[in-house]
């Protein structure tokens, strides 16, 4: 499409066309080799499309300077983003002291997706309102922000989350259990006689069968149709928790006794040999009475301890 195309045949619009078209091209001319050196997508856009594309954004969109012209910004955002983007670009054509910004995905032709932060705001032209729109790449920075992220919920060896994180999202349920009157129910987990794991098989034994309960209890928990956003923690050493959103005491308890009937009938595959392990929990219920997720917790590592010492590999609830 020529660029004259873009812009109304008649009258006072066709002037006001020229205009800008002039402009636009003069800039071009002057600064093209500046705009192209810039290390950020750089598109300038009338309401009815793209007129200029520096280096780094045909490169972002997968296309060429003279592609792309014509081609209005939506034609490249993912379906989802798309009436974002559309808000973005008519509040930045109607004011021109407004700029604005927006992340959203970019569909390439090669197939691929990338992650973008577009900028926009009003350049100074003569004639049809004119806009620039930055266009960063920040899919590496979210993968990164995602990876750190990850790092500091999770425990390290076995991929469930940590105990830091856990605590925070007892808190939020025991929020939502005292306000709404939700149930709220927690099943503290041991390994029995895991220290004689660690003594015959060595640590590596022992972060073995760590990694391959974490395993397990996360295929069992996912799914389990019944439960509403269960979620598994390492909570130090061999001991892990399961908090269980809207689960009354019957029913954490069904959940415990699931786990640990899984973990019996689960052979354990180390370096040099298979393992047989069980598991003892014990579970508790949030009560009105509490007044943080410590008590809770401590009724649910009364019961544990109750089930180890009463022999091992069961489920005990707490009083």
């Amino acid at each position: 499409m020529d660029e004259s195309d873009l812009f109304a045949d008649d009258g006072e619009d066709a002037e006001a066309a020229t205009l800008t078209q002039q402009a636009l091209v003069g800039t071009q001319q002057n600064l093209g080799k500046m705009l192209d050196i810039m290390p950020i997508g750089l598109l300038i856009h009338t309401e009815q499309g793209i007129v200029y594309a520096n280096r780094q954004a045909c490169s972002l969109l997968q296309t060429g300077p003279a592609e792309v012209r014509g081609h209005h910004l939506l034609d490249y955002m993912a379906i989802a983003d798309a009436d974002a983007v559309a808000e973005a670009l008519r509040t930045t054509f109607s004011d021109p002291e407004t700029t604005t910004d927006v992340e959203c995905a970019v569909h390439r032709p090669d197939g691929t997706s990338r992650l973008v932060k577009l900028i926009a705001c009003s350049l100074p032209w003569r004639g049809n309102p004119v806009i620039q729109v930055l266009a960063q790449d920040i899919t590496d920075q979210k993968k990164a922000e995602v990876s750190l992220r990850q790092m500091t919920i999770t425990d390290e060896l076995t991929g469930a989350y940590n105990r830091r994180h856990a605590l925070y999202e007892a808190e939020l349920y025991l929020e939502a259990a005292a306000l709404r009157g939700m149930p709220l129910s927690a099943v503290m987990i041991d390994i029995d006689h895991f220290k004689l794991v660690n003594d015959t098989h060595g640590h590596d034994g022992g972060d073995q069968v760590l990694k391959a309960l974490a395993r397990l209890a996360h295929e069992y928990l996912t799914t389990n149709t019944v439960l509403d956003s269960p979620l598994f923690a390492r909570f130090g050493g061999e001991e892990f928790l399961i908090l269980l959103p809207g689960a009354v005491r019957q029913a954490a308890f069904d959940v415990a006794e699931g786990l640990r009937r899984a973990v019996e009938r689960q052979a354990f595959e180390l370096a040099t040999k298979r393992l047989h392990i069980s598991i003892s929990a014990g579970t508790a219920t949030y009560r009105a009475s509490d007044v943080g997720i410590e008590a809770m917790l401590k009724r649910a590592d009364t019961a544990l301890y109750v089930a180890k010492a009463e022999g091992r590999n069961r489920v005990c609830n707490s009083d």
